[in-house]
């Protein structure tokens, strides 16, 4: 079973007119590292909806248990 995350985010492609708001469930193959949580949830995110990490805005995020 793996490491699962609830995350709420913005999507910020510059392409679309409107951001995108999500919120859901993450579910990552090993703990994210404690030096580098949100940057690494936001790489994870980014790389998942095909777009940059710098058009990923993380609002909060916490692991579930």
């Amino acid at each position: 079973m793996g490491n699962r995350y609830y995350a709420h985010f913005i999507a910020e492609p510059p392409d679309v007119a409107a951001h995108a708001e999500w919120t859901g469930v993450v579910e990552l193959t090993r703990p994210l590292r404690s030096q580098a949580e949100e940057r690494e949830l936001s790489l994870v995110l980014a790389c998942s909806m095909d777009v940059e990490l710098e058009e990923i805005r993380i609002i909060d995020w916490s692991p579930l248990h």
